[in-house]
Protein backbone atom coordinates (compact mmCIF):
# COMPACT_ATOMS: atom_id res chain seq x y z
CA UNK A 1 0.00 0.00 0.00
CA UNK A 2 1.21 3.51 -0.76
CA UNK A 3 -0.12 7.06 -0.63
CA UNK A 4 -0.03 9.86 -3.19
CA UNK A 5 -0.45 13.51 -2.19
CA UNK A 6 -1.39 16.12 -4.77
CA UNK A 7 -1.73 19.88 -4.49
CA UNK A 8 -1.45 22.57 -7.19
CA UNK A 9 -0.28 20.11 -9.90
CA UNK A 10 2.52 18.78 -7.66
CA UNK A 11 2.45 15.09 -6.70
CA UNK A 12 4.44 13.17 -4.09
CA UNK A 13 4.31 9.47 -3.29
CA UNK A 14 5.23 7.46 -0.20
CA UNK A 15 7.14 4.22 -0.25
CA UNK A 16 5.01 1.06 -0.50
CA UNK A 17 4.37 -0.66 2.86
CA UNK A 18 2.94 -4.15 3.49
CA UNK A 19 0.35 -5.11 6.10
CA UNK A 20 -3.22 -4.47 7.21
CA UNK A 21 -2.31 -1.26 9.08
CA UNK A 22 0.49 0.36 7.08
CA UNK A 23 2.39 3.29 8.59
CA UNK A 24 4.50 5.64 6.49
CA UNK A 25 5.78 8.30 8.94
CA UNK A 26 6.92 10.45 6.00
CA UNK A 27 6.93 14.24 5.83
CA UNK A 28 6.08 16.14 2.66
CA UNK A 29 6.38 19.87 2.01
CA UNK A 30 4.58 21.80 -0.70
CA UNK A 31 4.81 25.48 -1.59
CA UNK A 32 1.28 26.85 -1.84
CA UNK A 33 0.20 29.95 -3.74
CA UNK A 34 -3.59 29.35 -3.89
CA UNK A 35 -5.52 28.74 -0.69
CA UNK A 36 -8.78 28.12 -2.57
CA UNK A 37 -7.60 24.62 -3.57
CA UNK A 38 -7.30 21.39 -1.61
CA UNK A 39 -4.86 18.63 -0.77
CA UNK A 40 -5.79 15.33 -2.41
CA UNK A 41 -4.65 12.20 -0.58
CA UNK A 42 -5.05 8.84 -2.36
CA UNK A 43 -4.35 5.42 -0.84
CA UNK A 44 -3.39 2.72 -3.34
CA UNK A 45 -2.83 -1.05 -3.20
CA UNK A 46 0.15 -2.06 -5.33
CA UNK A 47 -0.67 -4.80 -7.82
CA UNK A 48 1.34 -7.00 -10.18
CA UNK A 49 -0.16 -5.48 -13.34
CA UNK A 50 -1.96 -2.36 -12.10
CA UNK A 51 -2.58 -0.65 -8.79
CA UNK A 52 -6.02 -0.33 -7.16
CA UNK A 53 -7.37 2.80 -5.52
CA UNK A 54 -8.41 2.12 -1.89
CA UNK A 55 -9.86 5.59 -1.41
CA UNK A 56 -9.37 9.35 -1.54
CA UNK A 57 -9.69 12.23 0.91
CA UNK A 58 -9.77 15.91 -0.07
CA UNK A 59 -8.73 18.49 2.52
CA UNK A 60 -9.53 22.15 1.88
CA UNK A 61 -6.33 24.18 2.29
CA UNK A 62 -8.33 26.85 4.16
CA UNK A 63 -9.13 24.21 6.83
CA UNK A 64 -5.44 23.47 7.56
CA UNK A 65 -4.02 25.29 10.59
CA UNK A 66 -0.60 26.92 10.90
CA UNK A 67 1.89 25.37 13.33
CA UNK A 68 5.64 24.78 13.58
CA UNK A 69 5.19 21.57 15.57
CA UNK A 70 3.87 18.11 14.83
CA UNK A 71 0.38 17.42 16.12
CA UNK A 72 -1.58 14.27 16.99
CA UNK A 73 -3.08 14.15 13.50
CA UNK A 74 -6.67 13.61 12.49
CA UNK A 75 -8.44 10.49 11.21
CA UNK A 76 -10.08 10.95 7.81
CA UNK A 77 -12.45 8.50 6.12
CA UNK A 78 -11.35 7.52 2.64
CA UNK A 79 -14.04 8.12 0.03
CA UNK A 80 -14.67 6.17 -3.18
CA UNK A 81 -15.32 9.14 -5.51
CA UNK A 82 -14.08 12.67 -6.08
CA UNK A 83 -16.43 15.62 -6.62
CA UNK A 84 -15.48 17.92 -9.51
CA UNK A 85 -16.35 21.58 -10.08
CA UNK A 86 -14.99 23.55 -13.05
CA UNK A 87 -12.45 20.76 -13.83
CA UNK A 88 -11.01 20.86 -10.30
CA UNK A 89 -11.56 18.45 -7.42
CA UNK A 90 -13.59 20.17 -4.70
CA UNK A 91 -14.42 17.24 -2.42
CA UNK A 92 -15.03 13.51 -2.10
CA UNK A 93 -18.11 11.31 -1.55
CA UNK A 94 -19.21 7.72 -0.87
CA UNK A 95 -17.25 6.66 2.25
CA UNK A 96 -15.27 3.42 2.27
CA UNK A 97 -14.58 1.41 5.47
CA UNK A 98 -10.97 2.71 5.41
CA UNK A 99 -9.46 5.62 7.37
CA UNK A 100 -6.11 7.40 7.28
CA UNK A 101 -4.38 9.36 10.06
CA UNK A 102 -2.89 12.60 8.70
CA UNK A 103 -1.10 15.47 10.42
CA UNK A 104 -1.45 18.45 8.07
CA UNK A 105 -0.23 21.95 8.86
CA UNK A 106 1.14 25.12 7.31
CA UNK A 107 4.63 26.15 8.32
CA UNK A 108 5.93 29.62 7.67
CA UNK A 109 9.04 29.80 5.45
CA UNK A 110 12.40 30.08 7.20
Amino acid sequence: TYVTLKVQNVKSTTVAVRGDEPCWEQDFMFEISRLDLGLIVEVWNKGLIWDTLVGTVWIALKAIHQSDEEGPGEWSTLEAEVVMKHDEICGTKNPTPHKILLDTRFELPF
